[in-house]
C-alpha cells in the first residue's frame, strides 16, 4: 500500500537491459560471421555464428527502436515538446558526438588494421580477405587502398577525412535522434488525442507487418544497410515503422494489452517464419520475395512475443535492476571498443573459435563494466558525456525543489483550514507518508473522508517519464498521473473516538485496492491500515501530519 512507489514498467526495464547486455555475445559472434559486417574478422569462420547472428538480427535492433517509441509517450507527456527536444540532446545528441570522438577513432583504425573499410560510399575490403566474403557476396566486393599508418598518424585524418569519420554502433543513437525530431510534431499532435476504447482486436497488433514487408521487399535490394542515415532507406523505413509502433502502443494502452494477450500466437507464427528462413539458408526456398517478406514476419511476431512474455514474467524488480537500467546507455557506448580493440589481437592467437569466443567475450565485459564502473559511473563530467543524468542523491533534491515548494504551501492552507477540525480529533490536512517521500492530502468527500496524493519526492523515473498509473487494471485509468491520484476513500468514524472504518487504499505499485481503516494518535500521527478480507492479514503504517514537528519525539517519548 505504497503511494509513493514508482509505476514504471519493470518489464519495458528488462527488455532493454537485456538488449544491451546481449550485444556483447552478438558482436563477439559477429567476428566469427561471414555475412558481413565487423570491424575485425577471424580467420576461420562459422556456419553456426551466421545462424546465431541472423536470429538476433532479426528482432534485437527492432526491439530497441520499439522500446525507444514506446518511451517517448511518457517523456512527452512529461516535459513537453520544449523538454523533450532538450532531454534528446542531453541523452542522445551529447552522447553521439563525444562517443564518436572517443571512440569512432580507435575502431576505425582496428577496423582498418584488420583489411576492412565500412565508409559511407560502400565496404572494401583487403584482396585476401575476398574469398572469405564470397561465401555470402558471391560477387565479391571492392579491394580497400592498403592501409600501413600508425595510429598517431591516423588519428587527425579521423576528423579531416570523410571516408574515415565512423560512429560505427552508435547510428543508432544517431537514427533515434533524428526520428525523434522528426516526427515530434506528430507524436504531439496524437497525445493531445488519446484513444478511448477499451479493447482493440488482434488483427491490429499484426498491422505493421504490411509496411515492414513492403520495406523488405522494396527497398531492401536497393538499400542493404550502411546505416549512414543520408543513403540508408530500406532501414531507415523500417526502424521509423518500430519507432511508431511503439509509440502506438504506450499512446493506446488497449493496443499494448491486445499485443501482450498475442503473446503465445505471435511466437507461433514467428516460428513458422524461421522454419521458412531456415530452408532459404539450406536453398530449398529461393525465392528472394518469401525470404525478405519473412524477415519482417518473424522479426516483428519475435519482438510482440518478447513484450507480452516480459509483462507477464517479468513485471518486477530486483535489487540491482536499477544499476542495470542506468548502465545501458554508457555500456552501449563503450562496449564496441571493448571487443574491437582485444578483439583485434585475440583473433591472431593460435586457437579454436569456441576458445577465441569466450576469451573475447569475458575481456570484453570485463573491461567494459570496469570503465563502466569506476571511469563513467562515479564523476559528472563523464555521466553528461555518456547521457546518464546526475548522480541520484542531487538530481533528486533538485527535482523535489518545487515540488516541496507546493506541499509547504498546501499545508499552510490546510492547516489554516483544518486546524479546528483537528482539535477535533480529525484526520483532515496533509500528511506525510511514507517516511515522507508523499504527502497525502486527506479531506472531506460526501459524508466521509478521502485523500491524494499531493507531492511526491521523486515524481519522475529514471527515464524521465511521469510517474503514472500504469499498472491499473482499468487501461483506460494508465495514463493518471500518480501525483493528484485519489488513493483513499470512504472513511467514516465508527462511534469511537479517533477511529475510522469502512475505507479502502488503492495501491498504484499493484493496481489493486484493499480494505482500510485508521486510528488518530494524538494530533499529529494517523496509523493507516490496508488489509484483505479481514484487518489481521494486512499492513499497518504511520503517517504524521505535516509541519508537526514535535510528533517524532512524542512518539519515541
Amino acid at each position: 500500500m505504497n503511494a509513493t512507489a514508482s509505476a514504471r514498467r519493470h518489464d519495458i526495464d528488462w527488455l532493454r537491459v537485456g538488449a544491451t547486455y546481449l550485444l556483447f555475445a552478438f558482436h563477439v559472434a559477429k567476428v566469427f560471421d561471414p555475412a558481413p559486417f565487423y570491424h575485425v574478422r577471424n580467420g576461420d569462420l562459422s556456419f553456426g555464428m551466421t545462424v546465431l547472428c541472423g536470429f538476433i538480427h532479426l528482432w534485437h535492433m527492432p526491439l530497441f527502436f520499439l522500446l525507444a517509441g514506446w518511451s517517448i509517450v511518457g517523456s512527452l507527456g512529461a516535459r513537453g515538446a520544449g523538454g523533450f527536444v532538450r532531454e534528446r540532446m542531453l541523452r542522445l545528441f551529447v552522447p553521439l558526438v563525444a562517443g564518436t570522438a572517443l571512440f569512432g577513432p580507435v575502431i576505425k583504425y582496428f577496423e582498418l588494421r584488420s583489411g576492412m573499410d565500412a565508409n559511407f560510399t560502400g565496404l572494401y575490403v583487403r584482396p585476401d580477405l575476398l574469398d572469405g566474403f564470397r561465401t555470402v557476396i558471391p560477387q565479391g566486393l571492392p579491394e580497400m587502398k592498403p592501409f600501413h599508418e600508425s595510429f598517431l598518424a591516423f588519428w587527425p585524418t579521423f576528423f579531416t577525412t570523410p571516408e574515415r569519420v565512423t560512429w560505427a554502433h552508435l547510428w543508432f543513437i544517431a537514427y533515434l535522434f533524428t526520428f525523434s525530431l522528426l516526427y515530434l510534431p506528430i507524436f504531439v499532435a496524437l497525445l493531445r488525442r488519446r484513444p478511448s476504447g477499451t479493447r482493440v482486436a488482434a488483427p491490429w497488433v499484426y498491422a505493421p507487418i504490411v509496411p515492414l514487408a513492403l520495406v523488405q521487399v522494396f527497398l531492401r535490394p536497393y538499400w542493404p544497410g550502411l546505416q549512414n542515415l543520408f543513403d540508408d532507406w530500406a532501414n531507415f523505413a523500417m526502424y521509423s515503422t518500430y519507432v511508431v509502433a511503439g509509440f502506438a502502443l504506450a499512446w493506446n494502452p488497449a493496443l499494448e494489452d491486445a499485443a501482450h494477450r498475442e503473446e503465445k500466437r505471435a511466437f507461433a507464427i514467428a516460428g513458422a517464419a524461421l522454419v521458412v528462413l531456415v530452408l532459404a539458408l539450406f536453398g530449398v526456398v529461393r525465392s528472394p520475395t518469401v525470404l525478405l517478406a519473412g524477415t519482417a514476419v518473424a522479426g516483428w511476431c519475435l519482438v510482440v512475443g518478447m513484450l507480452g512474455f516480459a509483462r507477464r514474467a517479468l513485471s518486477f524488480a530486483t535489487r540491482g535492476l536499477d544499476y542495470l537500467v542506468e548502465s545501458a546507455l554508457p555500456v552501449y557506448i563503450l562496449h564496441q571498443a571493448g571487443i574491437v580493440v582485444p578483439g583485434y589481437f585475440i583473433v591472431q592467437l593460435p586457437l579454436g573459435i569456441a576458445a577465441k569466443f569466450f576469451l573475447l567475450l569475458a575481456v570484453a565485459v570485463a573491461s567494459t563494466m570496469a570503465v563502466y564502473h569506476f571511469v563513467v559511473r562515479p564523476f559528472g563530467p563523464t555521466r553528461f558525456l555518456f547521457g546518464m543524468r546526475p548522480r541520484a542523491r542531487r538530481a533528486a533534491a533538485w527535482r523535489a525543489a518545487p515540488r516541496a515548494a507546493a506541499a509547504v504551501a498546501i499545508a499552510v492552507v490546510a492547516t489554516g483550514a483544518g486546524a479546528r477540525a483537528a482539535d477535533a480529533g480529525s484526520p483532515v490536512g496533509v500528511w506525510l507518508a511514507e517516511g515522507g517521500a508523499a504527502t497525502v492530502e486527506i479531506f472531506p468527500c460526501d459524508a466521509s473522508l478521502c485523500g491524494r496524493v499531493a507531492w511526491l519526492r521523486s515524481p519522475i523515473d529514471d527515464e524521465g517519464c511521469e510517474l503514472r498509473d500504469e499498472r491499473n487494471p482499468d487501461p483506460a485509468l494508465r495514463a493518471r498521473s500518480i501525483v493528484g491520484l485519489e488513493i483513499l476513500r470512504g472513511l467514516a468514524e465508527d462511534g469511537e473516538p479517533g477511529a475510522f472504518t469502512g475505507g479502502t487504499i488503492y495501491d498504484p505499485t499493484s493496481g489493486r485496492t484493499y480494505s482500510c481503516k485508521a486510528t488518530l494518535d494524538g494530533a499529529d500521527r494517523l496509523k493507516l491500515r490496508g488489509y484483505l478480507g479481514v484487518p489481521l492479514l494486512g499492513r499497518t503504517t504511520t503517517w504524521v501530519r505535516l509541519g508537526a514537528e514535535r510528533a517524532c519525539a512524542t512518539g519515541r517519548s
